[in-house]
């Protein structure tokens, strides 16, 4: 708690707190326990504060209040004590230290120097009723002792008798201290309705609104479980559907397996009696095959006979055959050899004919070849004739050197200006690498800046959502508006960041700044009315310092430091200039000095003694270590300067440190610096360019003409070489056609040589053809004979053929009869064999059989009668009966039960939380009935008091509830206008200035009365922030208000007053006051108050005007 020190003429070495004195404008009788008089009783209403009497408490050694049944204006200098008799009504009346906010334990509370504390509270009581005396001992230990009409009592039992008069210190409607008027006026609107319905209300509004909130929350859990349940009770359902479908598969797999396993042990059955069967037949089959071999046998004896005939005449006739054979083909031979030499004849007169066509076409092809080459030998001299013109050639060559020395001297500029280019180019990607790398460092500052958002997300939604919006609606506003501190303000000392969080609170670190009125309005009518968003937001273009660099520096730099001093918090942090503006408004961090170090008590002496001219500080806030100094001066006696200590706070809001804005807009800069820099060398690399171009295009042009020249040159050295080898081929033509026309002739001769040799061969080949004909006529004979012989053969053969089938399809018949009666033997004896195994193997499988399966199989082969096939056919298909079934288990069967089971247990919750939701709807709606039109009817009382209040001031405002669906989220609407351009707008911290808040809070008290079951009201200092004009306007309110007819007591605390207020008789002033020359209670107790003080002045008058006489 903040300490004030001031001289006394009691203890050099006691501050105020331990010799104040307070006293009421009334006198006081001197007995302990002073009782009321029926007149001064008569105005007090039940519950009404009648007197409060204190001892060793705080400020006061000893010290008593009677207190008036209407207005009670209890005022004098900060330090003297008013805030005492708060704390006294507030812990005398069984309020906890925690509501006035002042301290944590009720000990501290006593007197320093003192063990023992004593409060004393008279109410007035109810008609016919004895005034209760209330009294609560304080101990330094944090004991209290309680006492009703001085006896003894419990805590408890106090309590109760003050719950009697209605007094509710909890409620600050009703009770607002000093240290709570902030808390007041920042209560949610929820909250408000709440402690509006305790101060107000009927005994029933508060609990059926609480009631209503109970019910609605539990209405939701339910109909949230609910609908858990019932979509869960929904999938089962379809679960269980689904799992029936598979249970009834399960158990027809069951009975098709039961089926099959009947069918597989009634299998050995019928095999057995197929088997009986099957040797039945075999044994007919038997006795057949061997009667039909022996009719067989009797049938097939002559044909075999007549083969074995037939066999022997088929013999001889294929010798007779083989010996004509063998004599036709000898003379075929000797006739074939023959001929083939009358072959060789033709051969060799084709031969000597091709030659002599050969002979023939070699002359034309001489001839030919002749003509051709003569043709050849005319073109050839004609070309040799005509030596192509070769005098150029020289030319030719030094052109071609001038055109190569150009084009060496043109890519040596190309060259250059490459280099040229290539340099700029380097330059270009160094500053490329520099911007990136700026850029780079942009992003990673602004990756901190999206860390502070998320931040920001944690700490306040509402700002973070209008950040948000902000971000993505700038082209809405005509300037930039900032974001708040929390996301702007960077600490260039991160050990000032605690100091900088304790001076800058949370409200102004939210806050956003615009730079107009016409910006700030269309913020807040986009964020604040459309949004609801309750974020602050401020602009100064009407202010004195509607910009930053209006501010001027308190001190200079060399004062500074003579105060040990090592600069202003302003120095301590960056962030836009509108924002450090906003802050030097809101938090003068701008005169808030600070010194890392923890400065001694006489440095603190020497910033006390640095005053203005007028005497006061001007170092009036700074920070010294972990402690934070704020130098005030009395507006009273000697006008005093005082000094209040808190501790500096640790860090919660600027945890995550900021974006460096100063390093950030550098970067920018220097990108900028970069891009200017980067066209001047574009601009320079252009020029190059267009040089490399220019001589790229010459060295194209050179080359061309190069390509032209060498192609001239090229074909005058073809041409001369053509001209050479024209002479060469001259001379080897004239060669060639010297050669052709040399060589002779002979074809005639060879012509004639081989017509010769044709004739001969023709005689020769006519004497061999007469041989021919002789051997062709043997040749034939013999072919005739064989032919006869042939035929006969094949009668014979043909004869033979055909009995030999016979016999052997006989022989077939009996062989394969044979062979059936054999194995219709060897079958009878296997069947009969089986059966009696079969037999053996079906009596062992009945001896092992239950009955019951016995008896299947008795009623199985009763009902039918199946062959082994229709057996395996029916076992077949109920096998692809039990195969098309899948997925069934006895598990299966398992978890449908369960889960039927778990289903009923739903369908039961399910069912019980519908009929207890209905029950809850029915007793909200019963409960709203009651409660809402109460509340509304009360609400609209208190609006009305409200509104009148406002048009008193020339204002208006208006009181509503703010109804939802939740009764959670009921509240309080109060909507105020201060200008006549205005509309009604909700009273928010950021929409309205402090001053009008305390306007708004003091008449919504005030408008309570009108309703209020409270017996007294008490407010601390509610007129601090006012300007004069609404605080003479809230005063007249005031006065007229609690001094009507059937009002509530009204305690209003204030250090100031303005002259020529308005007074009522009702009204009673009480001045508080300590200083040197006031009377020590201790001592002289009968001057406890002014007014007996007076007293003593008028008889000290009288008496000295007497002695004078």
């Amino acid at each position: 708690m903040p300490s004030f020190r001031r001289q006394s003429n009691f203890d050099e070495d006691d501050d105020i707190y331990d010799d104040g004195v307070s006293a009421s404008s009334e006198s006081l009788p001197s007995s302990k326990r002073p009782r009321i008089s029926d007149q001064t009783r008569a105005g007090h209403a039940p519950g009404a504060i009648v007197r409060v009497a204190m001892s060793d408490f705080v400020t006061y050694s000893k010290a008593e209040f009677h207190l008036g049944p209407s207005l009670n204006m209890i005022i004098g200098p900060n330090g003297t004590g008013k805030s005492t008799l708060v704390c006294a009504v507030c812990l005398g009346l069984g309020g906890k230290p925690e509501l006035l906010a002042r301290a944590k334990d009720v000990g501290e509370f006593v007197k320093n120097g003192q063990n023992k504390a004593t409060i004393e509270i008279e109410l007035q009581g109810f008609s016919g009723e004895r005034n209760p005396i209330i009294e609560r001992s304080i101990y330094k230990d944090n004991r209290s002792e309680w006492s009703l009409d001085g006896k003894r009592e419990t805590a408890k039992n106090v309590k109760e008798v003050i719950d009697r008069y209605n007094v509710q210190i909890d409620n600050l409607c009703q009770f607002l201290p000093q240290d709570k008027v902030a808390s007041f006026a920042g209560m949610t609107p929820q909250n408000l309705l709440i402690e509006t319905e305790r101060a107000t209300g009927s005994p029933q509004m508060l609990p059926r609104h609480e009631k209503l909130k109970a019910l609605h929350a539990e209405y939701k859990s339910i109909a949230t479980s609910g609908e858990s349940n019932e979509h869960e009770l929904a999938k089962l359902k379809e679960r269980q559907e689904v799992a029936r479908q598979e249970v009834e598969r399960f158990k027809e797999r069951e009975r098709l397996q039961a089926e099959m396993e009947l069918l597989e042990r009634y299998r050995p059955f019928v095999e057995y009696s197929g088997l009986m069967g099957q040797l039945r037949e075999a044994k007919d089959e038997s006795r057949q095959l061997r009667a039909e071999l022996e009719a067989t046998k009797a049938r097939a004896d002559p044909s075999l006979k007549l083969a074995e005939t037939a066999k022997d005449l088929f013999r001889q006739a294929s010798e007779a055959l083989e010996i004509a054979k063998t004599a036709s083909d000898k003379a075929l031979a000797k006739y074939t050899s023959k001929w083939k030499d009358q072959d060789n004849f033709t051969t060799f007169i084709d031969e000597q004919r091709a030659a002599i066509k050969e002979y023939r076409e070699n002359r034309e092809k001489h001839k030919r070849q002749l003509a051709k080459t003569k043709q050849e030998l005319e073109k050839y001299e004609e070309k040799a004739a005509n030596r192509p013109d070769d005098s150029r050639k020289g030319e030719l060559l030094d052109r071609v050197a001038e055109n190569s020395q150009q084009h060496r001297d043109a890519t040596r500029r190309r060259d250059e200006a490459r280099s040229a280019m290539d340099a700029v180019d380097s330059q270009i990607a160094k500053l490329n690498a520099g911007v990136a790398a700026r850029q780079e460092e942009i992003k990673n500052l602004e990756m901190v800046s999206n860390q502070k958002l998320r931040h920001v997300q944690k700490v306040d939604r509402e700002v973070y959502d209008a950040v948000v919006w902000l971000r993505q609606n700038k082209h809405l506003f005509k300037s930039d508006v900032f974001e708040p501190p929390i996301l702007t303000l960077t600490m260039t000392d991160q050990n000032l960041t605690d100091a900088i969080e304790t001076v800058v609170h949370r409200t102004q670190m939210l806050t956003f700044t615009c730079l107009s009125r016409e910006d700030y309005m269309t913020f807040t009518e986009n964020v604040i009315d459309k949004r609801r968003l309750n974020v602050p937001v401020v602009e100064y273009s009407g202010t004195d310092h509607p910009t930053f660099d209006k501010w001027k520096k308190i001190c200079s730099p060399a004062q500074l430091h003579d105060l040990h001093f090592d600069g202003f918090l302003l120095d301590a942090v960056t962030a836009p200039d509108p924002v450090l503006n906003m802050l030097c408004h809101a938090a003068n961090i701008d005169e808030f000095a600070y010194s890392r170090r923890a400065l001694s008590p006489a440095q603190r002496d020497q910033i006390e003694r640095f005053v203005t001219a007028e005497g006061n500080p001007v170092i009036r806030r700074y920070i010294s270590g972990r402690d934070s100094y704020f130098l005030n001066r009395s507006f009273y006696g000697n006008r005093a300067i005082y000094t209040q200590v808190r501790d500096v706070r640790s860090t919660k809001l600027l945890s995550d440190g900021g974006v460096d804005q100063e390093r950030k807009a550098q970067l920018n800069h220097e990108i900028q610096q970069a891009a200017e820099q980067r066209t001047i060398l574009q601009d320079e690399r252009q020029k190059h360019h267009r040089v490399f171009q220019e001589r790229l295009a010459e060295i194209r042009q050179l080359k061309s003409e190069k390509e032209s020249l060498t192609k001239t040159r090229e074909r005058m050295h073809k041409e001369l070489q053509d001209w050479h080898k024209a002479i060469e081929k001259v001379k080897e033509l004239k060669e060639t056609v010297q050669e052709l026309e040399c060589k002779p002739d002979d074809t005639d001769e060879n012509i004639a040589e081989a017509q010769e040799r044709i004739r001969e061969h023709l005689n020769h080949r006519e004497a061999y053809a007469t041989k021919l004909v002789e051997l062709l006529e043997r040749v034939w004979e013999a072919r005739k004979d064989y032919v006869v012989k042939s035929i006969d053969g094949l009668k014979k053969r043909s004869d033979a053929v055909e009995l030999k089938d016979r016999a052997a399809a006989a022989n077939q018949d009996l062989e394969k009869l044979a062979q059936e009666v054999k194995n219709s033997r060897r079958r009878v004896q296997d069947l009969r064999a089986e059966s009696s195994r079969r037999h053996a193997e079906l009596e062992s499988m009945m001896a092992a059989m239950t009955e019951e399966q016995q008896q299947q199989i008795k009623e199985l082969s009763d009902r039918t009668d199946m062959t082994l096939d229709e057996l395996d056919g029916r076992i077949a298909g109920t096998k692809g009966e039990l195969e098309s079934i899948f997925g069934g288990n006895q598990h299966v069967i398992e978890q449908y039960e369960k889960r039927q089971s778990e289903i009923e247990r739903l369908q039961a919750k399910v069912d019980t939380s519908n009929e207890r939701i209905r029950d809850l709807y029915a007793q909200i709606t019963e409960i709203r009935n009651d409660w809402e039109p109460e509340l509304d009817h009360l609400i609209s009382r208190v609006s009305a008091e409200f509104s009148e209040a406002f048009r008193s001031i020339g204002c208006a405002g208006e009181v509503s509830v703010g109804k939802d669906e939740d009764y959670e989220n009921w509240s309080i609407q109060i909507k105020v206008k201060f200008r006549e351009h205005e509309q009604l707008q909700l009273l928010t911290h950021q929409r309205q200035s402090g001053g009008e808040r305390s306007v708004s809070t003091i008449f919504y008290l005030m408008s309570l009365q009108c309703v209020t079951k409270a017996p007294f009201r008490v407010v601390d200092e509610i007129n601090q922030g006012m300007d004069p004009r609404n605080e003479r306007m809230v005063h007249a309110r005031m006065v007229d208000v609690a001094c009507q007819e059937n009002a509530s007591q009204y305690f209003l605390i204030t250090p100031k007053l303005l002259p020529d207020l308005k007074y009522h008789k009702k009204m009673v002033v009480h001045c508080i006051y300590s200083g040197t020359y006031l009377p020590n209670p201790i001592k002289e107790p009968a001057k406890m108050g002014l007014g007996r003080l007076r007293k003593y002045a008028e008889i000290g008058r009288r008496q000295r005007q007497a002695i004078t006489a």
